[in-house]
């Protein structure tokens, strides 16, 4: 079941019926594209693995600004993971291999620096009720940050039981407050309550509905929909805060509509999907109308 339009791709060529991935370094272009984030005025930012860059895309798709280079300075990055759009209205960057999250204003100008410990594997985070999560896949554990950045506990350890992670990487909350961690090694979602309570999870290894394969990313709307990009099938999927299956998307391949290793993942407030396909090296977006 599919209820999504293709409704554009951005950073492809397209050649007769055959599509092209627009690969490269300037504006516009990407190398292994991985996280998106959304702001109030629809603009669009995209963290680049192969560019080691933030790009800001306008509402209508546009180039507007890109910041980052290589590095170990505080402009730099190694590895952009995934980032998320704050309630104080600064990026949040995953900045994997520095082994850090990036605070900075929307022209890219960093604000604030939280570091983690040499051991991490840095993935996702998310913001909800003042906490700062960051899923770590060296740990197997869910880092908790309090509103000024100080590291305050972990969730879960290594495991396939409920409240253990192996490889964890997406993450989300929803209007409550609840987190959900793509729990990427047992190929499942579990949520859990603002105190760090184990609520539920779905999912198993599977080409099915509510099975997947290596998920990455996840995204909640306000609305209660919840989106997670299941990187090994090729796909995304769509659930209800219960974990509850609703519809799916894609499958392998370069045309339009199909993905190779999709990551991040978010929607715009009219509903519309937009989904990185990561290994196309372009971004995907599905209208709901």
């Amino acid at each position: 079941m599919f209820r999504y339009h293709l409704a554009y791709t951005l950073g492809l060529i397209l050649l007769g019926t055959q599509a092209l991935a627009d690969f490269g370094s300037g504006p516009g272009e990407f190398m292994f594209p991985t996280g998106i984030a959304l702001d109030q005025n629809g603009n669009i930012y995209i963290s680049e693995l192969g560019n080691d860059r933030i790009q800001k895309l306008g509402p209508e798709q546009q180039f507007l600004d890109s910041w980052g280079r290589f590095g170990r300075d505080s402009s730099s990055f190694d590895d952009p993971v995934s980032l998320a759009l704050g309630p104080d209205g600064f990026l949040y960057i995953v900045d994997s291999g520095n082994r850090r999250v990036v605070i900075c204003d929307t022209a890219g100008l960093t604000v604030g620096l939280i570091t983690l410990p040499d051991s991490s594997r840095p993935w996702g985070l998310a913001l909800a009720n003042d906490r700062l999560y960051v899923s770590d896949r060296q740990a197997n554990q869910i880092h908790v940050f309090n509103q000024s950045r100080h590291q305050i506990s972990s969730l879960g350890e290594a495991g396939s039981q409920a409240g253990q992670f192996l490889q964890p990487k997406g993450l989300a909350s929803d209007r409550g407050g609840n987190l959900y961690v793509v729990d990427s090694g047992n190929n499942r979602i579990q949520a859990f309550s603002p105190e760090g309570i184990f609520l539920r999870s779905w999912g198993s290894y599977g080409e099915g509905e509510s099975e997947f394969d290596n998920p990455s990313g996840i995204y909640v709307t306000a609305g209660g929909q919840i989106i997670v990009t299941d990187s090994g099938n090729d796909r995304f999927q769509e659930f209800t805060l219960q974990g509850i299956f609703s519809s799916t998307g894609g499958g392998a391949g370069t045309d339009p509509g199909r993905f190779l290793n999709p990551t991040g993942a978010a929607i715009d407030s009219r509903g519309n999907i937009y989904i990185v396909d990561t290994d196309n090296h372009r971004l995907q977006m599905f209208s709901s109308e």
